[in-house]
């Protein structure tokens, strides 16, 4: 795993959304992540794209959401996505592929996701936000690193976290995500963290052996991942 410092967010965004641009011109597939810490790259991204706009190649495959939520609950990770991003692209129908949380049969909708993962050529690009507790996606501390997309128990710190999200209390007990083996079996893995409320859990990451306690360790595997943060992180 590469370490890779940046001054600050606005330098970070514009790093972060150099790559997203340059793999969203490939054909094959990448994943993007909801959150605060991305939402710069996002908006350099529809800049730059307006500028200089070209045809989009990839597909885009969404990486979470909480169970029994979707794009039109406000709020959710689908909504997040399509509010900054997605429905500012001018994107195929097809080109974003995304859970079904609020589906009957949770386990099957992992294993379609899984399935059409597989069948995908060129997997070129993941990148990850990182959880407060090192969770990447949802995949929370203790999860398996064999483990493909999969429905979990969200930790405490999770659910208190992702309330800022919503306008009003919701009630959140398991999600839906990639898995950690899907995010290893990408070309090129990114996580992000930016700003002093992350410095603890990158400390961690940086001076911890691999281990399933902190999923973001997950990235010191892959043999071309970077953790992209700014100087907030480690001063």
């Amino acid at each position: 795993m590469r370490i890779e410092i940046v001054e600050d967010y606005k330098e970070l965004s514009k790093r972060l959304g150099t790559i997203i641009l340059e793999e969203l011109k490939k054909e094959g597939a990448i994943v993007l992540p909801s959150g605060d810490t991305p939402l710069g790259a996002y908006e350099y991204v529809l800049e730059e794209f307006k500028l200089n706009p070209f045809e989009i190649k990839a597909t885009i495959f969404g990486l979470d959401e909480w169970c029994g939520l979707d794009r039109d609950d406000e709020g959710s990770c689908q909504y997040y996505m399509h509010k900054y991003l997605f429905d500012k692209l001018p994107l195929k129908d097809g080109q974003v592929i995304e859970f079904n949380a609020k589906a009957l049969d949770l386990k099957e909708e992992c294993q379609k996701m899984n399935q059409v993962i597989e069948k995908v050529k060129n997997f070129n690009l993941v990148v990850l936000g990182i959880g407060m507790n090192g969770h990447l996606g949802l995949n929370e501390p203790g999860t398996s690193f064999e483990k493909n997309a999969q429905i979990v128990n969200l930790s405490q710190r999770t659910k208190e976290v992702a309330q800022k999200y919503f306008k009003n209390k919701q009630k959140l007990e398991k999600g839906i995500t990639l898995g950690i083996k899907n995010f290893l079996d990408a070309k090129k893995l990114i996580l992000v963290a930016a700003g002093k409320k992350k410095k603890e859990i990158v400390k961690k990451i940086i001076e911890s052996d691999v281990s399933e306690e902190i999923p973001a360790t997950a990235a010191k595997l892959h043999n071309n991942s970077i953790l992209l943060m700014d100087r907030l992180c480690i001063d």
